[in-house]
């Protein structure tokens, strides 16, 4: 479809955003395409006269976003087949939307349909600037869609779903406890008996990416991508780059880096493995040497791949089977920022100065609030222990009087 192609190119695209990124703009412009068939709205009539969706329509698409895609689609087939029985079409919605929309245990979390209307809100905006871009259009006509997309603006904001409605940040994802760290640790070293991988470079390489993701705190599209070049050995750094759409990637699906490009520091002791595992193990497979990302499949050379990664954390999640949740690469994200608070609170770094350091070895603006998602641990101990305190200074001053 052209107008959905040409957006995903010129506006999500073209500011380096990620595969994933795109993917979802491109699902939500669907969903906002069969809502419109639903409701047999041809939305390039209304833009030639200046109008996008009404109130009403509005509130009948946020319904439909609430809803996983799989339950749109029937929607679809039934409301031709009820439209070729029935004579009128808005009974037939009515009694459609009353049976469908509301989705009950079958939607969607809250914050998925909030992404999913905010990238229709954009794509709405886009259309509407693209309408009055055009040559020749008169004053009245861009008025009118200024003033229509203002109103479905406003309207969408003001309908969002947010996710207050699990009620509870129980169970909500924390980086891993100290003693199931050292087990981890323990059982992925090479010489342990209880090293679930075979061949000695899957051992040697597995152990060094745990050791990557708990030392550095790299998402896995990070880490994928690091490249001999990007290490300086006398240093002690690597640079973790953004390289979309790179021609020498040879992996379908390529890693992607979400945050900014920096620099990192590695410990010496990790600089050592890493150069080791160069040296001793990437080097003997053949197929490695044709270029020079740094973490290999163990069979053909080829860059480790997002699935292969996977597949690796689901072998180490079966041999731990007293952990209550999987192991996956993005937590040891977490479990990287728990160790990072507990070491400022332990140097007495000011609360801006922190943020400012994570902020930086995370890929984040300095303005970003995305460190919160990351401290759930350390706060919630900080804040228990105070309570705790509080309860025994409570119970003296009882005691006193």
């Amino acid at each position: 479809m052209f107008e959905p192609t040409v957006f995903s190119l010129s506006e999500v695209r073209s500011r380096n955003r990620a595969s994933n990124t795109i993917y979802s703009y491109l699902r939500s412009v669907m969903v906002l395409l069969l809502f419109l068939d639903i409701r047999k709205i041809n939305l390039d009539e209304r833009l030639k006269v200046g109008q996008l969706l009404s109130l009403w329509e509005i509130e009948e698409l946020v319904a439909i976003c609430k809803l996983p895609v799989e339950s749109i689609h029937p929607m679809l087939d039934e409301i031709q087949s009820i439209s070729q029985k029935v004579a009128s079409s808005v009974v037939s919605l009515e009694r459609l939307r009353k049976r469908s929309y509301v989705g009950g245990e079958t939607s969607i979390d809250g914050s998925s349909a909030a992404t999913r209307l905010r990238n229709i809100r954009d794509y709405l905006k886009w259309l509407c600037l693209a309408s009055i871009s055009k040559h020749g259009v008169n004053i009245s006509l861009r008025l009118s869609l200024e003033s229509s997309i203002q109103h479905t603006s406003n309207a969408i904001e003001a309908r969002l779903p947010s996710g207050a409605f699990k009620h509870s940040r129980v169970g909500q994802r924390e980086g891993l406890e100290p003693e199931v760290v050292s087990k981890i640790l323990k059982m992925i070293n090479p010489r342990s008996e209880e090293n679930p991988w075979s061949d000695e470079h899957s051992k040697c390489r597995n152990e060094l990416i745990i050791l990557w993701l708990l030392n550095c705190g790299l998402r896995r599209g990070e880490l994928l991508n690091i490249r001999i070049r990007d290490l300086n050995f006398r240093e002690a750094t690597a640079v973790v780059a953004r390289r979309a759409d790179d021609p020498k990637d040879p992996r379908t699906n390529q890693p992607k880096v979400k945050t900014r490009g920096r620099e990192v520091p590695l410990s010496s002791g990790l600089i050592d493995k890493t150069n080791a595992y160069i040296m001793n193990e990437r080097s003997k497979i053949h197929g490695a040497r044709k270029h020079d990302f740094l973490f290999v499949a163990s069979d053909t050379g080829i860059p480790l791949s997002i699935p292969s990664l996977n597949k690796m954390m689901c072998v180490l999640s079966r041999s731990l089977p007293e952990l209550d949740s999987k192991v996956f690469p993005h937590i040891f994200r977490h479990t990287w920022n728990d160790k990072f608070s507990e070491e400022m609170d332990k140097n007495k770094v000011g609360e801006d100065a922190e943020k400012k350091a994570r902020s930086y070895l995370m890929g984040w603006s300095e303005t970003s609030g995305t460190a919160a998602t990351y401290t759930r641990r350390h706060i919630r101990k900080k804040a228990q222990a105070a309570s705790l305190q509080l309860q025994r200074n409570i119970l003296e001053s009882s005691h006193d009087e």
